[in-house]
């Protein structure tokens, strides 16, 4: 019986598999590139800074207006005719979106600081409500 080498082993990456594959769903290692980034991924990656800040700024927004929030309540009262209690959804979902974006952005800085092609997903371009690249 003939045993046959493998021509070649690679060295099981789990770690860049999950950063890859959780950013651009590039989960194979064939799929993975040291190649330079797009300009429309740099695009991107500039967008989700930007997102980010404005995001933080929101959050920041409305975790400090916590004092008016029986005002804004009643703002909303009158205007609508009915009571309800909007600040804390609000700030629910500005903290999702937060977390949601920091940590893509953290996901694209390690894509950076390992040398990895970034390609966003278009899951996540779709989900932060901005449209695709043309591309």
């Amino acid at each position: 019986m003939v045993r046959h080498q493998p021509l070649q082993y690679y060295e099981p990456q789990l770690c860049l598999s999950c950063l890859t594959g959780i950013y651009g769903c590039r989960w194979k290692r064939y799929q993975r590139s040291h190649d330079d980034t797009t300009p429309w991924e740099r695009l991107w990656f500039l967008l989700l800074t930007f997102t980010f800040g404005l995001t933080l700024t929101w959050l920041y927004f409305w975790w400090e207006v916590h004092n008016d929030y029986d005002e804004f309540n009643w703002y909303l009262y009158n205007h609508m005719g009915y009571w309800s209690d909007w600040p804390t959804p609000i700030l629910v979902t500005t903290a999702a979106a937060f977390a949601y974006i920091a940590g893509l952005l953290v996901l694209a800085l390690c894509h950076i600081a390992v040398g990895q092609q970034m390609n966003l997903h278009w899951l996540h371009k779709v989900s932060s409500g901005l449209p695709p690249s043309p591309l």
